[in-house]
């Protein structure tokens, strides 16, 4: 592949070992800061797979122009690898390299590249490090930065991870959600999702939460880069999903129910078929065929790990009427073949998408995506929704749900009448925006 001149503008890897060098050498003799800064671009090798590494090639000049004007001329940045970059910030301590992050996350993220068939949205996932807390040799520091770019992926991409104090933080949390689980502290919040076109409270997502022993709520941001290490993903989707569904039994309420499963999920059959047949439990006056109010949501990711495996353990849930969602769309770069092989009912528009609506790039890629998934029949819900412009044009697009904080928080437990009080409550206090919403009667 013939590598264009942006790319080849960057500094060696060779030559950028030499710099780090340098730079670790002065840090320790003078005392001054540095930081290093190592970025990949998320699912890059899938990129060059699909599209063609004329189209990588793209992308790769794409992001070399945006990260040498949002990280400015004080950042020596580099080719690394294939895909990875290497950044040395020197007389930059942990407060500036993290706004540096930040900054470079942003303007990549806002990256749309054109594909024939398709728009690429590309992003990178960032490790940060600095010298002397994580090392002061170069090895030492490209060491604590890869180690916390590993991380960044492992959390799902398009995040930033600082090396400082990583392996106590994740050990200390798995060990908090290891006692959760074993004293059933891990349970779902329920977050609403609204009827655009109706004004009407019309389904709700289950989402996983910890309640620490003095009251707290941990939200899932905070557990489940803990969870993924230590293999207990798939103990907290288990529990979750068969929360959700004993709350069915126990309650009759004309509600659509959300519930996430991860591909460490999939790997358990056995998990797998009990949930079925609690799900059987909860729908007995349906017919066994008949479409059930419950929609399991998959991301791209489990997709992408294995499709067959996915397929192969969803069929028994879509045979007895569970609908499927396909969550975080437009976030990845081959989600439209998903819809010709899944028979998903819902498309869950990814909220980065929503958060930038009011673009007009943007809203005319959320309106594509909605114009294919209502000729197919899919209902389309858009997530994150936070403002009152950002549902005017979603109802002006024609999507049909939506759930976000302008509708309402996840709340523990609630019930329609709960909701129908705390949302109340929000709104009377001008926290949404919204206070015409018609909610079913308790």
């Amino acid at each position: 592949m013939a590598r264009s001149r942006e790319v080849e503008r960057l500094m060696s890897r060779t030559l950028l070992g030499k710099t780090l060098k340098l730079a670790c050498a002065r840090s320790e003799r003078v005392g001054v800061p540095l930081s290093v800064m190592l970025f990949s671009i998320d699912r890059f090798r899938l990129i060059n797979h699909r599209f063609g590494y004329a189209f990588g090639n793209r992308v790769l000049r794409r992001v070399c122009r945006t990260a040498a004007s949002a990280l400015g001329r004080a950042a020596v940045v580099g080719r690394w690898g294939n895909d990875e970059f290497l950044c040395i910030l020197s007389d930059c301590g942990p407060r500036q390299a993290r706004a540096q992050a930040r900054a470079l996350n942003e303007a990549i993220s806002g990256l749309l590249i054109a594909t024939e068939n398709d728009v690429v949205n590309v992003t990178v996932s960032i490790g940060l490090a600095w010298a002397p807390d994580d090392g002061t040799t170069p090895q030492e520091i490209l060491n604590a930065a890869d180690e916390a770019l590993y991380e960044a992926k492992r959390r799902g991409r398009e995040r930033i991870v600082a090396a400082e104090n990583l392996e106590r933080r994740i050990f200390r949390m798995g060990a908090v959600l290891e006692v959760a689980l074993r004293e059933d502290r891990v349970v779902p919040a329920y977050q609403p999702i609204v009827d655009l076109r109706t004004d009407t409270l019309v389904a709700e997502e289950a989402l996983a939460r910890i309640v620490t022993t003095d009251g707290h709520v941990l939200s899932a941001e905070e557990f489940m880069e803990a969870a993924g290490q230590f293999r207990l993903t798939y103990k907290i989707d288990w529990m979750i999903l068969l929360a959700a569904l004993t709350r069915r039994q126990t309650r009759d309420e004309d509600l659509v129910h959300f519930v996430n499963i991860s591909g460490d999920l999939l790997r358990h059959p056995r998990l797998l078929m009990e949930l079925l047949a609690s799900a059987k439990m909860s729908f007995p006056r349906k017919g066994a065929t008949e479409v059930k109010p419950l929609v399991i949501e998959v991301t791209e990711r489990e997709l992408l790990e294995n499709m067959d495996l996915t397929r192969e353990r969803l069929a028994p849930f879509v045979e007895f009427g569970v609908q499927l969602a396909l969550d975080d769309f437009g976030s990845g770069y081959s989600s439209f073949q998903y819809l010709a092989d899944l028979p998903v009912s819902y498309l869950k528009i990814d909220g980065r998408l929503i958060s930038r609506i009011q673009e007009p790039r943007v809203l005319s890629i959320v309106r594509g995506i909605h114009a294919v998934a209502a000729d197919l029949g899919i209902t389309t819900l858009a997530e994150y929704v936070e403002t009152a412009e950002q549902v005017e044009l979603l109802r002006s697009v024609g999507i049909h749900w939506a759930q976000g904080h302008y509708f309402g928080v996840a709340l523990l437990d609630q019930s329609v009448a709960d909701h129908r009080r705390a949302m109340s409550i929000n709104w009377a206090n001008g926290y949404y925006g919204r206070k015409d919403l018609a909610l079913p009667q308790p």
